[in-house]
């Protein structure tokens, strides 16, 4: 079986080989979703009326809660598959896809409800007031009717990845999103469908994206296996099997607790989110949340690529755990860290040396203030730290260790970040949101070196380990 291959590769190949073969699909795909995010605001920047800017800024933080739930189940998922076929546990990677299924549908149910309800004060809490509420309330409600193929999607692209299958995981991601770019372009500007068609456009591709992930897992070993088990030899439809629904209390709870600190990192980026965009109303202008959205989205943008070792490592350290291969497990982080910082270095330099630049590609260059500028110097100035953080929460759950994750992303988005937003703009206004984000991520970097050095050594004297259920 081609797991199997992937499996004997994952333990015996040298490292740096793997990373590449592994990671190029996906950094290449995490890249074309920053581009795609950067394509949307140029789009929403230049074809929708005046104020969709601003609009689709507070809609963004509500919308990270789809992408908050898929990463829970698809994180969850993933590391448990990663584990699984290292430790070649057959019985859980046979109940895996039916509990992912139902997790899925929970979730859709969940945030389409509350969603509906709340849309507008959900907005307002985000510093929506006026017409900005307005446009932002049509993009979000408009968005609302593709949350079960968005949390779907990210979440079976995660699983996905997990079997290995990174390259089929990229071009799927790939292939979705320009459909979204191509919709996009037909709904905004050639039909003038304004931010509505911007939120239109994004569902297609999520669409699109998720039918193609149900043909693949109906073809995958993980449903494969299901329909080879089935009793009395009956004859099962893999299309049925790549839809099956059950709930393992067992299967459930691990799932939750290995992806729980991507869930948090992605809701605790939503009350971020609110609480930067209420202070940036109080203490700033409409332009002000205007090229708050615009740097965040350059961030994104930037960091995508490094999303993509995120999530090519999980699947290496995972298997290899699983398989008590503990030096590799170490060799294989250090490896990745190494690796993500090369590739965010070039970006921070452009970011640091020409920013003005950098925002002139969805902001009319006119508009940017000097201010404006070192605003987002100062944004950019705390990417040589993100490899460490991403690197490290994704390190966590694929050694079943997903609480550790969980009380990193509480601290950095909770103990650290309230009381430093709300502090440092009383001094500096505007700017001291750019400066709260940056000290928070060198302060946090302290705490998580301790961490991860200890680990390494828990690691080689045995303590942590995968026990094989019985």
């Amino acid at each position: 079986m081609e797991t199997e291959k992937q499996r004997t590769q994952i333990l015996n190949d040298n490292l740096w080989k793997i990373l590449i073969d592994f990671s190029w699909p996906a950094v290449i795909a995490m890249f074309l979703l920053g581009a795609n995010n950067v394509l949307d605001g140029i789009f929403v920047g230049r074809f929708a009326e005046e104020g969709s800017l601003a609009g689709i800024s507070i809609a963004l933080p509500p919308v990270i809660a789809f992408t908050g739930f898929g990463l829970l189940i698809g994180t969850g998922a993933g590391s448990l598959l990663s584990i699984a076929i290292g430790a070649e546990d057959t019985d859980i990677r046979r109940r895996l896809l039916g509990n992912v299924n139902a997790l899925v549908l929970i979730a859709s149910a969940a945030v389409m409800l509350v969603g509906f309800r709340f849309s507008q004060p959900l907005l307002f809490a985000m510093g929506g007031r006026g017409k900005e509420l307005m446009l932002g309330d049509v993009y979000y409600r408009t968005l609302l009717w593709g949350a079960l193929p968005w949390i779907y999607t990210v979440a079976l692209n995660t699983l996905i990845r997990a079997e290995g299958k990174m390259k089929t995981a990229s071009v799927i991601m790939a292939i979705g999103l320009a459909v979204n770019g191509l919709s996009n372009y037909v709904l905004m500007v050639l039909l003038n469908q304004g931010i509505k068609g911007a939120a239109i456009g994004t569902n297609i591709g999520m669409i699109v994206q998720s039918l193609i992930c149900m043909l693949y897992v109906s073809r995958s070993p993980l449903v494969r296996q299901v329909v080879n088990s089935t009793d009395n030899g009956a004859f099962v439809s893999s299309l049925q099997q790549a839809c099956a629904i059950r709930l393992d209390k067992d299967i459930v709870r691990t799932i939750i607790q290995m992806g729980l600190s991507a869930f948090i990192m992605q809701i605790m980026m939503v009350l971020q989110s609110m609480l930067v965009l209420n202070v940036i109303t109080r203490y700033g202008t409409a332009h002000d949340i205007a090229f708050y959205g615009v740097v965040t989205r350059l961030f994104s943008f930037v960091i995508q690529p490094l999303a993509g070792f995120m999530i090519a490592m999980p699947p290496i350290i995972g298997i290899n755990f699983g398989a008590a291969q503990s030096e590799r497990v170490i060799a294989a982080f250090k490896c990745f860290l190494t690796a993500s910082f090369i590739l965010v270095l070039p970006f921070w330099i452009f970011a640091l040396i020409m920013p003005e630049a950098a925002a002139g590609v969805m902001m009319n260059r006119a508009l940017i203030t000097s201010e404006n500028s070192i605003q987002i110097r100062i944004f950019m100035a705390l990417l040589p730290v993100m490899p460490l953080t991403f690197l490290t929460l994704s390190f966590f759950p694929a050694i079943n260790k997903g609480l550790s994750s969980s009380i990193i992303a509480l601290m950095q988005q909770v103990v650290l970040y309230v009381p430093v937003m709300l502090l440092l703009p009383r001094f500096t206004g505007v700017r001291g949101v750019y400066y709260g984000t940056l000290f928070i991520e060198l302060v946090t970097a302290i705490p998580i070196l301790i961490l991860i050095k200890r680990e390494f050594r828990l690691l080689r004297t045995g303590v942590t380990r995968w026990v094989k259920a019985e």
